[in-house]
């Protein structure tokens, strides 16, 4: 993807209730809605939408060596919304995805699966934790870019 003058990058900012993780521009945003991945251009129309576990993929982002760089993000689920050119993604947990350990997200997936669970909320929450940790899991297995 290359970003020339004429091309419009469109803002993306991910904030935690302690901090902006992310505020950069992007030719391109990959999101990981709650119902699917969806990817986001300048002039996209506004939505507002549920975040599943996953990363958050920033394409074409302009490098210091005048390259291009795809950065991502792992969010542990949240909300995002998409407007005037600007993606915003509020979520309780963020992390670069290169700096996860995939050894220690096996370990933490293997700890839950072998949790036992009595109850709808019990239940619900560790399907909820499981499913996390295989979307942290998958990050951390991705190659470095």
């Amino acid at each position: 993807m290359s970003t020339t003058s004429s091309q419009k990058l469109i803002r993306c900012v991910i904030v935690t209730p302690e901090q902006t993780v992310l505020d950069t521009k992007a030719a391109g945003v990959v999101l990981p809605l709650d119902d699917g991945s969806r990817g986001i251009a300048a002039g996209h129309a506004p939505f507002i939408g549920r975040l599943g576990a996953g990363e958050v993929k920033l394409l074409g982002v302009a490098g210091g060596n005048g390259g291009e760089t795809t950065i991502r993000t792992f969010i542990a689920g949240g909300f995002t919304e998409v407007g005037n050119n600007e993606v915003t993604v509020i979520t309780q947990q963020a992390s670069d995805s290169g700096s996860i350990d995939p050894v220690e997200a096996k370990v933490e997936l293997e700890r839950l699966l072998a949790q036992k669970a009595v109850g709808d909320e019990q239940i619900n929450a560790l399907l909820s934790a499981e499913s996390t940790a295989r979307a942290k899991l998958r990050a951390a297995q991705k190659p470095k870019k």
